[in-house]
């Protein structure tokens, strides 16, 4: 596909949390297993014509075209290419404090999983777009634009993270649904001061009290206390970085009364609001 192999590798730090250390892509030749030496690095792999061997944590699986893997610092692992079809695949290799969690959005290195192969490994179907960004991370790390490359490298976390969020939707159950369904209304029209917990339950056509009881369950607390910490989360944003007055504020997060929104704002925060707002003027 290739036929050649390139690398690129730096030492340019950009930031301490998330950053591209190297990669390259390759034709894989047809070669016996050696074990590979740990890294210090995150490195992923996007396979796109071919297949191959996967060894991780003594685990085994072959993998294809339209699939990746990705190894974590420290880890023991090897991988080389299937005799009958050798692999041609792209890598990057990631550097920096925040990785973990990046990767953890795209439902890789999850904690308390790392007994489990599937872990390690991810699939996406969009060969073309996948093979785009990764090729452009190289393509700008050897026009020395460390920049731009990094925005393609986040271009591959945004793809891996949304196919993940949207795997984990058809995984909930119905009940779990109807939370996730809440939350998103909540969050989308917490605005408006008609928007009660009877009119949620009306709109996702569900009883009030078997609402109440599955924010219970899956969220420890009320919808109704979920809706009010929520808009005072919002006001607090308001009140940091805005000059509005707080008797806008609690109009604009959906509080039909300011006396009632500084009451509860003071029993959420532990301040009212004129003194939250005060620690953040310049003196």
């Amino acid at each position: 596909m290739f036929d050649s192999v390139g690398t690129f590798l730096t030492d340019k730090k950009l930031n301490t949390e998330f950053f591209v250390y190297e990669c390259g892509y390759e034709d894989v030749k047809v070669r016996e297993p050696y074990q590979y030496e740990a890294i210090d690095y995150y490195l992923i792999h996007f396979i796109l014509k071919g297949e191959g061997h996967f060894y991780i944590n003594n685990e085994h699986i072959v993998l294809k075209e339209n699939q990746g893997f990705i190894i974590p610092p420290n880890t023991k692992n090897n991988y080389y290419p299937s005799s009958e079809h050798p692999w041609s695949y792209r890598w990057i290799g990631f550097k920096g404090s925040g990785c973990k969690n990046i990767f953890n959005e795209c439902g890789l290195l999850l904690p308390n999983q790392e007994e489990s192969i599937s872990n390690y490994i991810y699939q996406f179907t969009d060969t073309y777009q996948m093979d785009h960004h990764f090729k452009n991370v190289f393509n700008f790390s050897e026009e020395d634009k460390p920049y731009s490359a990094l925005g393609e490298a986040y271009q591959v976390i945004d793809l891996l993270s949304s196919q993940y969020k949207e795997e984990m939707i058809h995984r909930l159950s119905e009940a779990e649904k109807y939370v996730e369904k809440s939350i998103n209304l909540i969050q989308q029209d917490y605005t408006n001061p008609n928007f009660t917990i009877e009119y949620l339950s009306n709109t996702i056509k569900i009883e009030r009290t078997y609402l109440f009881r599955l924010f219970k369950k899956y969220k420890s607390i009320s919808p109704k206390t979920y809706l009010i910490q929520y808009r005072l989360n919002k006001s607090a944003e308001l009140l940091k970085k805005t000059s509005y007055s707080i008797e806008e504020i609690a109009y604009l997060v959906g509080f039909n009364y300011p006396s009632h929104f500084s009451r509860q704002f003071s029993i959420y925060k532990g301040m009212s609001p004129s003194n939250y707002r005060s620690q953040f003027y310049t003196k």
